[in-house]
């Protein structure tokens, strides 16, 4: 559940240094409604401070008091603040009508709630100060679902040494407009969620338009100790469902069939054999497979079954083995190909020394089938040392990135130049390339284990990606760096929601 205290000083009392801001009364409104609307968030969760325009600090510490203790641990707490901010000896504070307090004072107590992830807005002066700590949720004794997507986040509407404006046309600060349009924008939402980094990212891009028209320059600021991003789930999803295909007989057992559709209709099968067979055999059971197979309907998405659905499959890949284990680890004795008289046989068909085209079947036997096999039992590892290993490694793998991302944002929020940047990170680049090669060198799962290790070791080549992007010795320039950086953070938290679903299986396979 998401509660919100959103605060908009438009009066103060405080002498002729500090004006009214009669415009922040409606920024209070505005984000009232983009939480609403756009965040999904329940009405009866928003509490608002500064209707009446004044907000004194014995109204804002009541208040405040009030809606933290009322944060239970599986919430998300937002709080917005709007009106002037100071800043004196490099510290900052947000100026309420009659008091400023200390805005790290503000932010320490949010970041300290129980709950499970805090957001800070801030649309103020000087709102941006690098000096702010925030507390590390990752431990590395939990599992992963008890730490991806929690901690605490900070937007920050300008520099340090920077002032916020106001966007006339909107009667709106400029950097609420650009937070309203982020938080309401429809095409931001993905499997029925929006999330914080994308959000974050559209704000990054809007505020860079803003600044190429305008004298006084805003550099909005984020910074963040969240493990990953957070989802909020703004509407209904119903994923798209592939229909499974299990079929067992006397001889074979057809473990899956996936969809792999592209300019033709194309199937691929696993199957389990039950026993021994020969090329002539293979060729035999193909034939038999292929009756059915022709009008198997499965698809990844709605549009590809639109396109196909109706239509028999053109082409059959066929993968053979003799286990699930074979299945599992895509280690195969045969594998055929059939296409129907509309394909380029010449081409499907190709011919080795090891292949062979029996009645109208492109057959190939594995050589190796029989030491791959050997290797994998003889290399699996035990379970619980694979899974001690495994948490072990990427724990430090994860908090290595996610310092590296520290210094990436101070970099991107301007406090830091590129060569402060990269040479704080090397030895970071350092540490994650060993301990990718580590994790790389691990030995095979088992069955059970497969899936969970399949999904860290795809999070961990995602972390190598930073040191790709960031190795010295390539060409790449700043702005190309930039660029795939975004690319490769959203697949790093998409990894960590996968890691993080994978790990509530893993304990609940146990637990049963």
């Amino acid at each position: 559940m998401i509660k919100a205290l959103i605060v908009g000083v438009s009066e103060y009392t405080l002498g002729a240094g500090c004006k009214n801001l009669p415009l922040c009364l409606n920024d209070i409104q505005a984000m009232k409604k983009a939480l609403i609307s756009g965040l999904a968030v329940k009405e009866s969760n928003v509490l608002v401070l500064g209707e009446n325009k004044v907000v004194n600090i014995d109204d804002f510490i009541s208040t405040f008091n009030g809606v933290i203790n009322s944060v239970d641990t599986s919430d998300t707490f937002i709080f917005y603040f709007s009106g002037h901010g100071a800043e004196l000896n490099s510290e900052n504070y947000l100026v309420l009508s009659n008091k400023p307090v200390s805005t790290n004072e503000v932010i320490s107590l949010i970041d300290r709630l129980p709950c499970k992830n805090k957001i800070v807005i801030i649309d103020a002066c000087h709102s941006g100060n690098k000096n702010v700590t925030l507390e590390s949720p990752l431990n590395l004794q939990a599992t992963a679902d008890q730490f991806v997507g929690h901690g605490c986040a900070i937007f920050a509407s300008c520099a340090i040494d920077e002032t916020s404006g106001f966007n006339y046309s909107r009667n709106m600060s400029r950097y609420t407009c650009i937070l309203y349009d982020a938080l309401t924008n429809p095409y931001l939402i993905r499997n029925g969620k929006k999330s914080l980094e994308e959000i974050k990212q559209y704000v990054d891009r809007l505020a860079d338009i803003s600044n190429k028209s305008i004298m006084n320059k805003q550099h909005n600021a984020f910074r963040s100790s969240i493990v990953g991003t957070i989802s909020f789930e703004v509407e209904e999803y119903k994923p798209y469902t592939t229909q499974k295909i299990y079929k067992k007989t006397e001889r074979y057992i057809i473990y899956s069939v996936k969809p792999v559709h592209a300019n033709v209709k194309r199937i691929s099968l696993e199957v389990i054999l039950r026993f021994p067979f020969s090329k002539e055999d293979i060729s035999d059971i193909a034939e038999e497979i292929k009756k059915d197979a022709l009008s198997y309907e499965v698809y990844d998405n709605k549009i590809s079954e639109e396109r196909w659905k109706g239509k028999p499959n053109n082409i059959i890949f066929t993968y053979y083995g003799y286990s699930e284990t074979d299945m599992i680890n895509h280690t195969y004795a045969f594998r055929s190909t059939w296409v129907d008289s509309q394909q380029d046989k010449d081409h499907w068909y190709r011919l080795s020394d090891k292949s062979s085209v029996i009645n109208d079947v492109w057959i190939e036997e594995y050589s190796n089938y029989s030491f791959m096999r050997k290797f994998i039992s003889d290399n699996t590892a035990d379970d619980v040392e694979l899974t001690e290993a495994t948490r072990n490694c990427m724990y430090e793998m994860i908090l290595s990135a996610e310092k590296f991302l520290g210094y990436y944002r101070e970099y991107i929020n301007r406090t830091i130049t590129e060569d402060t940047f990269t040479n704080s990170i090397k030895p970071l680049l350092t540490k994650i390339r060993e301990l990718f090669l580590e994790q790389s060198d691990f030995s095979i799962p088992s069955k059970d284990l497969h899936k969970w290790s399949e999904g860290y070791s795809s999070l961990a080549a995602t972390i190598d990606e930073f040191v790709v992007i960031y190795d010295p010795s390539s060409k790449r320039d700043s702005k190309n760096r930039k660029q795939l950086m975004d690319i490769a953070i959203k697949r790093y938290n998409d990894c960590l929601e996968r890691v993080k679903e994978l790990d509530i299986e893993f304990a609940n396979r146990f637990d049963d």
